[in-house]
C-alpha cells in the first residue's frame, strides 16, 4: 500500500515514520482513518488523497538497493482533492512540498 498524503497531514507523516507498528496502533495513536482495501490486505488512509494498492513483484534487489518492486493493482482517489499540494520526503526531517523544502523534527539523524 502506497498512501499518498498532502502537505497538511506532515505532522502526521513524521509521527507514522518515528513509531513501528509492532509497538503501537499507528491509525489510533496518530488519529489517522484506515479503510477497507479492494485487493490487498493493508488497510487505505482515508485522510490521504489517494491509495495505491501494490503487491511485491520483485526482491532480488532488496539485499543490495533495499528496494522492492510493487505492481499497483489498484488505486483510489479522494474526490475533490484536485490541487492538493504533495509532500515528498527528502531525508532526515527534510520534506518538498511541490518544490519547496520544510523540515520538520525527526529522531532521524
Amino acid at each position: 500500500m502506497i498512501a499518498v498524503p498532502a502537505s497538511a497531514l506532515a505532522e502526521q507523516v513524521v509521527a507514522v515514520g518515528n513509531c513501528s507498528g509492532r509497538d503501537v496502533d499507528k491509525f489510533t495513536t496518530i488519529g489517522l482513518t484506515p479503510r477497507p482495501a479492494s485487493q490487498v490486505a493493508a488497510p487505505l488512509v482515508a485522510e490521504c488523497f489517494a491509495n495505491l494498492e501494490c503487491r511485491v513483484i520483485d526482491t532480488r534487489l532488496v539485499n543490495q538497493y533495499q528496494l522492492f518492486v510493487l505492481e499497483v493493482v489498484a488505486a483510489w482517489a479522494a474526490p475533490g482533492w484536485t490541487k492538493a499540494r504533495t509532500l515528498h520526503h527528502r531525508g532526515y526531517g527534510r520534506f518538498a512540498v511541490d518544490g519547496e523544502t520544510i523540515r520538520l523534527p525527526s529522531k532521524m539523524r
